[in-house]
């Protein structure tokens, strides 16, 4: 068995408050510094929609800075605690499998049943990249007997490849940004040492973490509908998440296309921002490891005819293409 204390260097109790009529949901997320932000947006959002709960976030920062996480002491409010945790640098993951863009960090979703068994029987973790919009009431009444965790199935283009890749009955195959754990049966099967021995193994996981979690509790598991966590790619000035549904709970923003990006920011989230303790930070434009995005949707618009706004993209291309140079 692995150590208790695994991979925590320090715990800290930013402020602890709780109302003694309101049940209690535990909430974790996992973060370096590039992503603190996000995530004070996504608990930002929870607390907004569910002040009907005692609220303890538990959040596993892997390297961020001091300064970052003072600013989740604004998030205080009266039914609301926040625990943090940092990363010892013991803490590692086998490169050769963090492809696609897919942070170390992710994987300490792996510890987080561990450390949180002691304290309670049931955490909701969620990707930072998300945003809460409903209330979780539904999601956390889910009976979770004899199941390692509630979660949502991916979509279809992904359950054809990794279904296959992982050995997984077709449309079985979740999206790990949102999954409700049970961490009494997490622990009793040992699944933390066993999810770092797979992915430290040197076998290459296409989605890492998430093809390890998911072999790891296959046939175990219950599935819920969509709108726990809504999967939504956005691109240049889209706004898709003007399309989901009125009942939708979670709204969970993948690929590199992020909400806090001036080029890919939305009216939602903007909203969200403008309520949260963010709301004067300066955004960046885009993804810097994905600057071409601006430039396929430049040639999209010229391709249409749209040649303003066509020079409007290339130009902000142009603009991040020189930024991240210097």
């Amino acid at each position: 068995m692995l150590a208790e204390n695994l991979f925590i260097s320090k715990t800290t109790t930013l402020f602890n408050n709780a109302l003694a009529s309101l049940e209690t949901l535990h909430i974790a997320f996992c973060f370096d510094d590039n992503y603190a932000m996000p995530a004070g947006i996504a608990m930002s959002s929870v607390i907004v929609n569910n002040p009907n709960k005692n609220l303890v976030f538990h959040l596993f920062a892997n390297n961020v800075s001091n300064e970052k996480i003072e600013r989740f002491n604004q998030l205080t409010k009266e039914n609301t605690s926040i625990i943090c945790y940092e990363i010892s640098n013991e803490f590692s993951i086998n490169p050769n499998t963090l492809v696609l863009h897919v942070s170390a960090s992710t994987c300490l979703r792996f510890v987080v049943p561990q450390i949180l068994n002691k304290v309670t029987s049931r955490v909701l973790y969620l990707d930072c990249d998300v945003l809460c919009i409903n209330s979780l009431d539904e999601l956390v009444s889910t009976d979770l007997t004899n199941k390692f965790s509630a979660v949502v199935p991916d979509i279809g283009k992904t359950q054809e490849k990794q279904c296959a890749a992982c050995d997984i009955p077709y449309g079985e195959y979740f999206n790990a940004g949102m999954i409700y754990i049970n961490t009494d049966m997490w622990v009793e099967n040992n699944l933390t040492e066993k999810a770092f021995n797979m992915i430290n193994s040197g076998k290459v996981y296409k989605f890492a973490d998430q093809d390890v979690l998911n072999i790891l509790m296959q046939g175990k598991t219950v599935f819920l509908p969509k709108r726990f966590n809504t999967i939504t790619s956005l691109t240049v000035g889209g706004n898709e998440d003007n399309l989901i549904e009125a009942d939708t709970a979670i709204i969970h923003y993948v690929t590199g296309n992020k909400p806090w990006y001036q080029l890919y920011i939305t009216q939602l989230y903007q909203h969200y921002i403008a309520t949260s303790p963010w709301a004067n930070d300066k955004l960046l434009l885009a993804n810097e490891n994905a600057p071409s995005t601006t430039r396929r949707y430049a040639k999209l618009l010229a391709s249409q005819h749209k040649y303003l706004a066509a020079i409007k993209y290339y130009v902000l291309y142009l603009m991040h293409k020189t930024t991240k140079k210097r």
